[in-house]
């Protein structure tokens, strides 16, 4: 089973199943709404890079909780928050946005405009509490790949090496 927002990258990933000879049932929903995802159903959820895009961390949590077997993973990645507020100008790196900053900003996309919030790393952990699940590994990393695929924008590719571009979360529901 899948979910995404996007028509688009629901089409695509239904392309990509048939071309591997699988299928899966996919739903467009926003995470932080009800989508007729069972409960206590799945031993493992992924998110890949998506979880920062929900408007509602604790409810999305919660939700993710709720389709979780007893003793469930949860499994999710997201760029590191530190990233974003260190910019790479003249050989040193510099603070350029406060840490603790998580006011909402827009981005304009192709689709349209999105609203998003560089969280804390503390908020994840507190939000993932509060929905019953507990952190048994994370990972803060720049592997070579990222750093190599940004060589072209050095500044990038200068951080890189020296920040961790993603973090990833496993959790276990209790």
């Amino acid at each position: 089973m899948g979910m995404d927002i996007s028509e688009k990258q629901l089409k695509k990933a239904k392309q990509h199943l048939t071309a591997c000879g699988l299928s899966a049932k996919l739903i467009c929903s926003p995470m932080e709404e009800e989508c007729g995802i069972p409960v206590n159903y799945f031993d493992f959820v992924y998110s890949i890079y998506a979880i920062g895009w929900t408007t509602d961390l604790e409810d999305t949590f919660c939700r993710i909780a709720s389709y979780l077997k007893k003793d469930g993973i949860f499994i999710f990645s997201w760029s590191h928050p530190i990233h974003k507020c260190i910019a790479a100008e003249n050989n040193m790196l510099i603070f350029k946005k406060c840490y603790f900053d998580e006011s909402w900003y827009s981005v304009s996309l192709d689709e349209g405009e999105l609203t998003l919030s560089d969280r804390k790393l503390s908020t994840y952990v507190n939000a993932l509490a509060k929905a019953g699940l507990v952190i048994e590994q994370m990972i803060e990393q720049s592997d070579d790949d990222i750093i190599q695929s940004y060589e072209g924008n050095s500044d990038f590719a200068k951080k890189a090496k020296m920040l961790p571009v993603t973090f990833v979360i496993k959790a276990r529901k209790l």
